[in-house]
């Protein structure tokens, strides 16, 4: 298994999780279902923080998403959501995420997974170009710049 050290290095933006009690399922750990809650809140913060993304000016549909549980999450543990976009087109990108929670007194990768966002006109009701100026703040914060395809 990777060095969560390692992997927590990937990332720049990190979310405070606040698991609530009620997250729990019958088995005694946070249910599947509320993974990708935990992933969209962290992405929103994070399109918040680093681009100031405005909704009502430029939508955004989930195209796709993908979790891999790793190791359950149980309540009170601290827990963490650091998440990166690690791919980007001319229309959509990538954002990887990755939950750390603390398990038995040690930092514990217990979550990773992908969500691909299409940048989308809802009047018209078809994909557009991402923004240049969202582009240039997200390559700024990332410190990468993605290379388009044609």
């Amino acid at each position: 298994m990777a060095n969560t050290q390692d992997e927590k290095a990937k990332y720049k933006f990190k979310m405070k999780l606040e698991v609530r009690w009620s997250d729990m399922d019958q088995m005694g750990h946070v249910n599947n279902a509320l993974y990708l809650t935990y992933f969209e809140q962290a992405r929103i913060e994070y399109l918040q923080e680093v681009c100031q993304w405005n909704w009502t000016e430029t939508g955004a549909i989930l195209a796709n998403a993908y979790v891999d549980y790793r190791l359950p999450i149980v309540y009170p543990a601290p827990t963490h959501v650091y998440v990166r976009v690690s791919k980007m087109g001319n229309k959509s990108f990538e954002i990887s995420y990755m939950i750390v929670a603390q398990i038995a007194g040690k930092e514990e990768i217990t979550t990773t997974g992908y969500t691909t966002l299409v940048v989308f006109d809802y009047d018209k009701k078809h994909s557009v170009f991402i923004p240049e100026t969202i582009r240039q703040q997200i390559e700024t914060y990332e410190n990468h710049t993605f290379e388009l395809k044609s």
